[in-house]
């Protein structure tokens, strides 16, 4: 907030004047004071002041310094602020000036200064120049990629620039009219499906399907085993960009071709039709069928143990898969069983920073919130938040995720303003990634407004846009169209339209039935909720009936301590109590 961002400014000019009194004006102490001074002018926006400083930093490096590491990153800065100002010129002179420098203090120039130009250069339509510029900075990259999974994350961004100069030198107007563009070198080098990964590993799910369409449509048109091969690995990537996008039905549709590609074809490995098979589970988990998902991902896991060996990648992440199958089923014991066997191998396998890695252990959060380990679950998943940070940055959309499990386990536990913060969070993290009519969105708003109780009628109109939103992506006995009724009922309830209520419960309930099995939790979520208005209503043997049934659920379902249980007990004796002062 404006009061913070003043209070750090008051301090780091403070710090200017001690060091420059202490040490003199032109001191590397004073210099290193105004850079993170005018790093704070240029957050709040100044970038005059900005400038200034880093003027000022600059004149005081090079009389200690001359040629070095401080003056080369002061000379980057500048030409970036000129940058933002759309002096290009003189951001290219500053740029050249920084690269020169970094070559004679450092043996070659920097990635971040290399992409820098290369930016520039696409902004004043040198397509050439801006593409050789990032093809330098992705050679040293590569160069620098066994340093870990952050360098990886800067090749992912160089990549991104590069696509980024493709299209737009592809879609350039003049070069259109004149047929200049050939791209077949940069096509047959690996190109596109490098940047479509890259865009994958940062959560750019739409812009990556555009280049994995593409590289389909050059696929297709080859008649090779290795071209078949292909065409089905990247029909399972647009499968699996779809699932992430929330389009199931296009999702499947790639995932059939793949396996009708994979399955005609005689050379084709049985590991790689199991694979694409765990594809498809996947999808199904998505779509609410978890029965056909299972038996997918069980066939599969045989098939994979056989080919691939018990400790493979491609086995850990079936087996996380089964424990995500059994965890919405209703099976928290099973689930924990098969994720804590899934991360034990992955960490083995692909180490414990992986993508795939996290994902099972934000899963292993998920239960443990279930079965009412809430301080357990949340250490697991800020852990796994903060390595998702450090893999892929400060935004991403399985950090969005993350950080809303993180809210369920404040919510669970009746802490209202913490889970709306973290949902807040999420929501803000998601709009980075996906348009406003996305399910992703609505699925936030959802879970903002419900985390904050007395405002029932706004609530209903949010809980509207969001059926609607549903009703668009997911088939009509989907369970998040069930759970979405639930908290309309909660609603209806807080505004004493009890019959309402009852009928979206009775609705929600329904659906959980026909998709899950009798006696799943949330089953029991619905009675509880039903008995809590029967008993408003004065209806004790209803209330008693449905808070028995859910008081029975919860006994086989969770352990004997989960507050779900003491809960349930509490509203039985309030029944008992309430009934006896009515007589």
């Amino acid at each position: 907030n404006d009061k913070s961002t003043d209070s750090i400014l008051n301090t780091c000019t403070e710090n200017v004047r001690e060091q420059k009194g202490r040490f003199g004006s032109d001191s590397i102490e004073a210099a290193d004071a105004l850079v993170a001074l005018a790093c704070q002018y240029w957050e709040k926006g100044d970038r005059v002041t900005a400038t200034e400083l880093y003027t000022e930093a600059h004149s005081a490096y090079e009389n200690k310094l001359g040629d070095s590491k401080e003056v080369a990153m002061v000379l980057k800065s500048l030409g970036d602020l000129n940058k933002e100002d759309e002096k290009f010129d003189a951001a290219k002179h500053l740029y050249m000036e920084a690269l020169d420098m970094e070559q004679d203090v450092y043996g070659h120039y920097l990635p971040q200064t290399l992409n820098a130009v290369g930016i520039l250069c696409l902004e004043q339509d040198d397509f050439r120049a801006a593409m050789e510029y990032h093809r330098r900075a992705l050679q040293i990259q590569k160069k620098q990629s066994s340093r870990g999974e952050q360098s990886k994350y800067e090749m992912y961004e160089t990549l991104v620039r590069i696509g980024n100069v493709y299209y737009s030198e592809r879609n350039n107007l003049t070069n259109i009219r004149s047929k200049g563009v050939d791209y077949k070198d940069f096509i047959a080098s690996g190109f596109l499906g490098w940047i479509a990964n890259a865009h994958d590993m940062r959560g750019e799910y739409s812009k990556s399907k555009q280049f994995y369409e593409e590289l389909l449509q050059i696929y297709t048109t080859k008649d090779t085993k290795e071209a078949k091969r292909e065409t089905a690995l990247t029909l399972n990537r647009l499968g699996s960009l779809s699932r992430e996008l929330g389009l199931y039905d296009e999702a499947m549709d790639y995932h059939q071709r793949a396996l009708h590609l994979q399955q005609s074809t005689s050379s084709a490995a049985k590991a790689m039709t199991a694979e694409t098979c765990v594809l498809m589970g996947m999808t199904k988990i998505k779509m609410c069928e978890y029965k056909k998902a299972l038996d997918l991902f069980e066939d599969a896991l045989l098939v994979l143990k056989s080919s691939l060996g018990k400790r493979h990648s491609s086995v850990a992440t079936t087996l996380s898969q089964i424990g995500a199958v059994h965890f919405e089923m209703g099976d928290f014991t099973m689930a924990m069983t098969t994720l804590t066997e899934a991360e034990h191998n992955q960490i083995s396998s692909i180490g414990e920073n992986s993508r795939d890695t996290l994902e099972t252990q934000a899963m292993i959060g998920r239960v443990l919130c279930r079965q009412g380990e809430y301080d357990t679950a949340l250490k697991k998943l800020r852990a796994v938040a903060n390595k998702q940070m450090t893999l892929f940055g400060a935004s991403h959309p399985s950090i969005a995720d993350t950080k809303q499990y993180i809210g369920e386990v404040f919510l669970e536990q009746d802490m209202a303003s913490e889970a709306r913060a973290m949902y807040i969070d999420s929501y803000n993290m998601r709009k980075l990634f996906f348009s406003m009519d996305q399910i992703h969105i609505a699925e936030s708003m959802v879970d903002i407004i419900r985390a904050r109780e007395g405002k029932p009628e706004q609530a209903l109109a949010v809980y509207k846009n969001a059926m609607d939103v549903y009703k668009e992506y997911l088939c009509d006995d989907h369970i998040q169209i069930g759970r979405l009724l639930m908290f309309e009922g909660d609603a209806y309830a807080e505004l004493l339209d009890f019959s309402t209520a009852v009928e979206r419960y009775e609705k929600a309930k329904r659906i959980f039935l026909d998709v899950l099995d009798e006696g799943h939790v949330v089953e029991a979520d619905v009675a509880v909720n039903l008995g809590k208005v029967l008993l408003r209503k004065c209806d004790y043997d209803g209330a008693k009936d449905y808070f028995y049934r859910a008081l029975e659920i919860y006994q086989t379902k969770l352990p004997e301590s989960h507050p779900k249980i003491s809960k349930t007990l509490l509203h039985l004796d309030r029944v008992e109590q309430e009934e006896a002062l009515c007589v």
